[in-house]
């Protein structure tokens, strides 16, 4: 009957969104939707997959529409920048976009909470960031975003790899001098190996997403101490790259902390009010056993 009530006599609940191709199995709206219900938020969520050549004619209908919200993802988290009013410094940073927020003036401002989440899970397995040498594998989106992060948060150093190298140095030039942190590049012929001990290794590329057998081509010596590495694929949560850093003695994190943390983030830019983590996170792992 509330409901009811809402519909025939307003206001209409807010409408959120996420646009990328393919979003065939992604969970977010899941996930928003049970944290709405749970913070007991009139809000609606839509998943759409949108044609690369329609991205600005969908994203015009969205405004049209006023929605309140929205994530981005592949391919589209560095292609919308035309299309919107106002970035913040880490959407800048990393020239990528993940979140869109309608302003209290009628304009929509670019977001990207893909790092932040990730680094408040990071946080919460190393407690001396600062101290610490970083290899990053991946130059897109994601991985800019949490190279931004990384930087802001003065880390001691971050190695960008990368198939592309040009793209890695030009990742690395934009953000050189930002904080005290050293940036450099490495070109990845081959296989990768990780040998150092106490480093953090992030695989930010999109290599495993919904396949649990495939691995970016990196090995992992026998017998590391104190090495984190961790995965931006959420499905499956155990990945490939996972499973062969663990079995080298290395911890491991996976790609649902910065899911869950990103969309948490999300939903405060959207509504101005703290969203239940542990209710998404469960809302994850519902939908990834169906």
């Amino acid at each position: 009957m509330d409901t009811l009530h809402a519909l025939m006599k307003g206001p209409l609940p807010s409408l959120f969104f996420c646009i990328g191709n393919p979003v065939v199995g992604n969970p977010t709206q899941y996930m928003m939707e049970e944290a709405f219900l749970d913070m007991d938020f009139p809000g609606q969520y839509i998943t759409c997959e949108v044609e690369s050549d329609q991205l600005q004619t969908a994203l015009e209908g969205l405004k049209a529409l006023h929605v309140a919200g929205g994530n981005v993802t592949a391919p589209f988290k560095q292609q919308v920048f035309p299309y919107l009013d106002s970035f913040t410094e880490s959407a800048r940073l990393s020239n990528a976009v993940n979140c869109i927020t309608l302003q209290s003036d009628g304009t929509y401002q670019g977001d990207n909470t893909d790092g932040k989440g990730f680094l408040q899970s990071l946080k919460e397995q190393v407690s001396n960031l600062r101290e610490r040498r970083v290899v990053l594998f991946g130059s897109g989106g994601a991985a800019s975003a949490i190279v931004v992060e990384l930087v802001l948060a003065e880390v001691k150093e971050v190695v960008l790899v990368n198939r592309t190298r040009e793209k890695a140095e030009a990742l690395a030039e934009r953000l050189q001098g930002v904080t005290n942190t050293k940036i450099s590049t490495q070109a990845w012929e081959g296989t990768y190996q990780i040998e150092e001990d106490g480093l953090v290794v992030v695989q930010a590329t999109s290599v495993g997403l919904f396949d649990e057998n495939s691995c970016i081509d990196v090995a992992f010596s026998q017998g590391l101490r104190d090495v984190i590495a961790c995965d931006v694929v959420f499905n499956p949560t155990d990945t490939a790259f996972l499973k062969r850093a663990r079995q080298a003695g290395a911890a491991t994190l996976d790609g649902l902390g910065m899911l869950v943390n990103q969309g948490v983030l999300g939903i405060e830019n959207w509504t101005g009010r703290d969203a239940d983590a542990e209710v998404m996170r469960s809302a994850l792992a519902e939908a990834f056993s169906l």
